[in-house]
């Protein structure tokens, strides 16, 4: 007899692996698939905002991360030509952790996540599947799916829920005909690390004409670089891709002085286009979480914390299902609802940013007026890093908090 698991999660990214966590508590018999192997490098920002640290505790995972030499992050310096300003995490009254962010490899991340679910007995771990196609019942709901594994052998594997976990580009969000690209925001991400560059403790963006650099300096002293250009502008490159970067880092004079003596560790990787958005985030049968939900480059690290938040809140809302059948439909429109009373918010602010940096006499001017008011610019950068909620701006307690509150070290 074929064995239905009560949950399938379909890729083992920061969602993926922390859904399985938190339904594995709740004693789901879980099944998590991805088609790579772990531990696998990843084209990321590898910068997590000060909002995630709470999550990486409830899982367990902080301590094991921080023992692998995870780099605390106190803000940000926000650069273009000579302009700079400085922006730093504030801790509040509310949220004692905003005073720091992390910088890690998303190797580490990603195999600390997958370690952290592993460890419970009712995750069966199904590496190397790859996801092929939706398994349908008679009514049309989903009820598990197809996959291939390492010989190239299709099997199917049976749950009484699927879950979409498989990244900006979900192949399962495009079986379900529910996701959008924008068109407007079609950028790909050029990713390295490099040797000889002097730590710091912030991350740093530099904006250029219609493109920037955001790097930080991860766990094992190397110096993250991610740039983010739109696609059209490698199309007629003959593919040297130091050449091309090079030309972009000599336009950001402050991240070329930082550069002077660098050298790239291992090769470009890339990743794109980066911006989608999802008609629904919930079937007959399942739902999507993380990435697989919608994407916008966010410039600051949002897409780890969005994919930890989402995993907790379709977590409560499994349970619920589970529990109280009656309510199964509810619990996951609420799901849906607290999703877009957290996240669109964010996204929202993310797409307005997006639109502004391509303008460039409005980011000097804005940067000008940032370095003249440092303590607005602290609060950009706890906005964007998702240390503060837009919707905390409209709470007089906030601004309480916000005056007695103390800039990160």
């Amino acid at each position: 007899m074929t064995k239905i698991h009560d949950v399938l999660i379909l890729g083992a990214g920061p969602a993926g692996t922390a859904l399985a966590s938190h339904l594995a508590r709740s004693g789901f018999d879980v099944a998590l698939a991805d088609k790579k192997s772990f531990p696998r490098a990843k084209p990321c920002g590898e910068f997590l905002s000060p909002e995630c640290r709470p999550y990486l505790q409830e899982l367990g995972v902080e301590n094991a991360l921080l023992q692998q030499g995870t780099r605390r992050i106190h803000g940000m310096h926000l650069c273009s030509g000579e302009w700079r300003a400085r922006g730093r995490f504030r801790s509040l009254t509310s949220a004692p952790y905003n005073d720091a962010g992390y910088a890690i490899r998303r190797e580490i991340l990603d195999t600390e996540l997958l370690r952290a679910a592993r460890a419970r007995p009712e995750v069966t771990w199904l590496e190397r599947h790859e996801f092929r196609t939706l398994l349908r019942d008679a009514n049309g709901a989903v009820s598990g799916a197809v996959l291939r594994d390492q010989t190239g052998a299709e099997r199917a594997v049976r749950a009484q829920t699927t879950i979409g976990a498989d990244g900006v580009h979900s192949r399962v969000a495009r079986q379900l005909g529910v996701q959008r690209q924008i068109r407007w925001l079609d950028r790909l991400a050029l990713v390295a690390h490099f040797d000889g560059v002097v730590p710091a403790a912030e991350a740093e963006v530099h904006f250029l004409d219609n493109a920037y650099f955001a790097a930080t300096t991860v766990d094992d002293g190397s110096f993250h670089l991610n740039l983010l250009i739109d696609r059209n502008a490698l199309a007629d490159r003959d593919g040297d891709l130091d050449a091309f970067v090079q030309e972009h880092i000599a336009a950001a004079p402050m991240l070329a002085r930082r550069m002077s003596n660098a050298k790239r560790r291992g090769q470009w990787k890339g990743i794109g286009p980066l911006a989608f958005r999802t008609t629904k985030q919930t079937f007959a049968g399942g739902a999507l979480v993380g990435d697989a939900c919608g994407y916008i480059d966010p410039l600051t690290g949002e897409g780890i914390y969005f994919s930890l938040h989402g995993a907790r809140s379709l977590a409560n809302a499994l349970a619920v299902a589970r529990h109280e059948p009656h309510r199964a439909a509810a619990a996951m429109r609420g799901y849906e609802q607290e999703r877009r009373r957290e996240i669109a918010p964010r996204l929202r602010l993310a797409a307005l940013l997006q639109r502004g940096i391509r303008h460039p006499f409005l980011v000097r001017s804005c940067l000008s007026a940032l370095a003249a008011w440092p303590r607005l610019c602290d609060l950009l950068v706890n906005l964007t890093g998702d240390a503060v909620h837009p919707r905390d701006l409209l709470q007089p307690a906030f601004w309480r908090q916000w005056r007695e509150a103390a800039p990160s070290s």
